[in-house]
């Protein structure tokens, strides 16, 4: 035999058909067999001693879901409609942020005290936490809690017909039908207190503005109250009548500028509404200028305020503080009530279509699924087993093979060792 054959014959020595593949699948075949029936094994234990997982489902419709509640509708045949600007139709995806947002979460642990509870669920990393814990139970973090609270919360909103889907796992079918409805009820709860709806949010600043105004008013009555007793004064000849009318005049404009400022915190400057307040509030503000002017010379009354004395016109000045905050008030309560009307004549913040579902059948794990799928790898890594093994026997007999495998083994026999000795020297 030349050279050249010898050459040709060992570049094909490692070459292998289909034949070959199949008598070595032959020759490790208890190998694969074992290797899949262990896989196999574990699987058939983790699908019958895993925790079942329950599904509870709850639907929900938000207001923008048909047809257009009371104040939406009135705002809309007043030409303010457009001031929501595309608003109700994300409403529904409001309520799914808020659903899985911090605040809504925290309330939910606290309420049905997670941190406290004991987990159903089978973990490895737990069963060999237990083996080597020295049998105190380390508290619950928060953030975990409300970590694994927020994997087992799903809420999806429907597009087109705005019905968010809320649903929860949990191992136990009454805990996720508590959940879903803490989750439900804690949410309803937040949104009311931000004020989501248009007329929940004027509601609430003018509850503010209303406020603020009694506090004012109190400290005006208390000003003319203790100046009359100081002076014995309780009348100017006829100023007054027309500093009260410029009162009025005073508290129309302040309440006409708080409606515009309402408006504006949930619209654009380029509304048509917004325009047409603000034509309002600039034509009140343009008359009590002028009959401010006129009160200061010549009022109907025929008695002008600079000709009064220093005496009278603190006392002018104090009943028109009065009057003004007194009237401001008046006006501030007739809006409070129509937006308080207009809050609930609207339906709340989202309704729910029903009570949650009791899971009755479990969602996971699915056992057939988890052994089909462990069996199949299982035969996967048994053939990849077999070709190791095949492929090492054959090197194990070539020369120049062999002492490679050997120092391998020596590596890692060696490292054995040190992690033994390691170990006995830390115990």
């Amino acid at each position: 035999m030349t050279d050249s054959q010898k050459t040709l014959n060992d570049d094909y020595e490692y070459e292998l058909s289909l034949l070959d593949l199949l008598v070595i699948l032959v020759q490790q075949r208890w190998l694969i067999i074992k290797i899949t029936a262990a896989f196999a094994i574990i699987a058939v234990i983790y699908a019958l001693t895993a925790t079942p997982i329950y599904r509870s489902t709850m639907q929900i419709i938000s207001p923008n879901s048909g047809a257009k509640s009371g104040a939406a509708a009135m705002l809309a045949a007043t030409g303010m409609g457009d001031m929501l600007g595309g608003q109700l139709t994300t409403q529904s995806d409001t309520v799914v942020g808020v659903i899985k947002s911090p605040l809504v979460l925290d309330r939910v642990i606290d309420k049905n005290s997670l941190l406290t509870r004991e987990s159903e669920s089978f973990s490895i990393t737990r069963l060999i936490g237990a083996l080597f814990s020295k049998g105190e139970s380390k508290p619950k973090m928060r953030t975990m809690v409300r970590r694994s609270l927020s994997e087992s919360v799903q809420a999806i909103s429907d597009k087109k017909s705005g019905i968010i889907t809320l649903s929860v796992k949990d191992t136990s079918p009454d805990m996720a039908v508590k959940l879903v409805k803490s989750i439900f009820a804690e949410t309803l709860c937040v949104m009311q207190d931000v004020a989501i709806s248009p007329s929940a949010q004027q509601r609430v600043f003018l509850e503010s503005q209303l406020k603020e105004n009694n506090g004012e008013l109190s400290k005006a009555e208390g000003a003319l109250i203790s100046f009359q007793k100081r002076t014995g004064m309780i009348g100017t000849g006829g100023a007054p009548s027309d500093i009260s009318a410029l009162a009025v005049l005073q508290a129309q404009m302040v309440a006409k500028e708080i409606e515009l400022r309402s408006a504006r915190s949930f619209a654009k400057e380029a509304n048509p509404q917004i325009k047409k307040l603000e034509a309002e509030y600039a034509a009140i503000k343009k008359q009590f200028e002028a009959d401010n002017a006129k009160v200061g010379t010549f009022p109907l009354s025929g008695v002008g305020l600079r000709n009064l004395p220093v005496a009278s016109l603190e006392y002018a000045a104090l009943v028109r503080e009065y009057k003004f905050r007194e009237n401001l008030g008046q006006i501030l309560l007739r809006q409070y009530e129509t937006a308080r009307m207009n809050e609930l004549n609207d339906p709340l913040v989202f309704q729910a279509l029903g009570e949650p579902t009791y899971p009755e059948l479990k969602e996971s794990p699915k056992r057939a699924k988890i052994v089909i799928l462990a069996t199949f790898l299982g035969g996967f890594l048994g053939v990849l087993a077999a070709f190791i093994c095949h492929f090492l026997s054959i090197s194990s007999s070539d020369p120049e093979e062999a002492p490679k495998i050997e120092f391998v083994k020596a590596a890692l026999r060696s490292d054995l060792k040190k992690l033994k000795f390691l170990k006995k020297k830390s115990s």
